[in-house]
């Protein structure tokens, strides 16, 4: 946060629960008695430490991992698109036969890797426990 970097916690519904739970236990809520004092406390955006919490029911329930999308970049070798082969781009589907059976297919490529350009700007907490209910 000192450099300047947007970072994200991803994690699964339960550790966000989890975490919920441990806050409770500190918090203490003082509320005015003005009208146009903020009445959602707990509808707001969710955050560990200032940083925004993301949730995904198809992350690690274990886990949690502080990405920065910055860093993140792709080496594109072949653009996502349509194999052609001597300018075809539909073949024909052959049967058990070795005939032609009715259906033509067709294949969608791409070539590329991922790569991290400040691996020190990502981090994880790993080996959580999960709450029960999950």
């Amino acid at each position: 946060m000192e450099n300047g970097i947007k970072c994200e916690a991803w994690m699964h519904p339960c550790q966000v629960q989890s975490y919920e739970e441990m806050g409770q236990l500190v918090t203490v809520i003082n509320k005015g008695s003005s009208a146009n004092d903020k009445m959602d406390l707990f509808y707001d955006v969710q955050q560990i430490a200032g940083v925004r919490i993301r949730k995904n029911y198809n992350w690690d329930k274990t886990r949690i991992d502080f990405i920065v999308n910055e860093v993140w970049g792709r080496a594109e070798m072949h653009p996502a698109g349509f194999y052609e082969e001597e300018g075809r781009r539909l073949f024909e589907v052959r049967g058990p036969s070795g005939g032609v059976a009715a259906a033509t297919l067709f294949y969608l490529v791409a070539s590329f890797n991922t790569f991290i350009n400040n691996p020190p700007g990502c981090s994880y907490i790993s080996d959580l426990s999960v709450p029960t209910g999950y």
